[in-house]
């Protein structure tokens, strides 16, 4: 039986796995893609400058450590897990069923997709769902926001920094009382469209428009890069039925990132103290290693 089963592959399973195997723990990863937001952050081609993602090199460092242990790793596919008689068992697809003392779940959040003609087709050529990740390529140009998430209009406000225009496009009304909200009105440089839907992102190599409409009124705003947060959607289906999540979906936890089920503990974007950065997700993966830890030599037999 393993002390510790660690489920996903980004930045927070990686420092959680770190941790645990400096503890010396029986301890082991079991993911689908290794490197989370650090190996897929879309790279905007088109535009000028280098792109950098605060805290990638530190988990593609992580990933290196947790590689030289390879009897701590399985790549597969976990599609359940359960707790019998003070004893998880984790499913996977390959590998049979897992056993141990404790599970930490670092599955992650993936954006909502724009539903739009020309949206996949431009994915990373203009296109992408991170703002903050690409707000210094764009200075001087006109760009997109979709959406009215918090992380959209504090991507915008960062973009509002250097871009010549910023387009706030917002299919809903929601978010758009907050501080942040009303200080973006009152910028030169931002132009807040309420209730328009995306019907099209144009563009034949990098984006170049967005067709919006409300009803029979039609804009096509010209723009060198979009951005589109729609929300996220959180990968905790394998612990729904055992834990707390909220009405979104996301894992609820503590301040110790311990979820309502002893023993079980989560990390990164799928709880509800997300953060979508890849440092709060080191920091926050070495935190639910260390309860975990916690854990385990409380409950350990003698």
């Amino acid at each position: 039986m393993h002390d510790l089963i660690i489920v996903g592959g980004g930045a927070a399973a990686l420092s959680a796995a770190v941790y645990a195997l400096g503890k010396q723990l029986d301890v082991v990863i079991v993911y689908e893609k290794l490197g989370g937001k650090a190996g897929t952050q879309q790279h905007l081609r088109g535009q000028p400058g280098d792109e950098y993602v605060a805290g990638a090199a530190a988990a593609r460092a992580l990933e290196q450590q947790v590689l030289a242990y390879p009897n701590a790793t399985i790549c597969d596919r976990v599609s359940s897990v359960v707790k019998n008689d003070g004893v998880f068992q984790v499913s996977t697809g390959q590998h049979g069923v897992l056993e141990g003392r404790s599970v930490l779940v670092a599955t992650g959040a993936a954006p909502k997709p724009l539903e739009a003609p020309g949206a996949l087709e431009l994915l990373g050529q203009g296109l992408g769902y991170s703002a903050t990740t690409h707000a210094h390529i764009v200075a001087g140009k006109p760009v997109a926001v979709v959406g009215t998430s918090v992380r959209a209009l504090r991507g915008a406000a960062e973009l509002a920094r250097t871009a010549a225009k910023v387009y706030i496009i917002a299919p809903e009304a929601g978010g758009l009382e907050t501080p942040l909200a009303h200080s973006l009105r009152q910028r030169t440089n931002v132009e807040l469209i309420e209730g328009f839907q995306v019907k099209a992102v144009v563009g034949p190599f990098n984006v170049e428009a967005l067709v919006i409409e409300q009803g029979d009124e039609h804009r096509r705003l010209r723009v060198n890069a979009a951005f589109v947060d729609l929300g996220l959607v959180p990968n905790s289906a394998i612990v729904q039925k055992i834990a707390q999540t909220d009405a979104d979906g996301f894992i609820w936890v503590d301040e110790l990132n311990a979820t309502t089920l002893p023993g079980l503990f989560a990390a990164g974007d799928v709880t509800t103290a997300f953060g979508e950065q890849i440092l709060i997700a080191i920091g926050d993966g070495a935190r639910a290693a260390l309860s975990a830890y916690d854990y385990i030599l409380t409950h350990t037999p003698a």
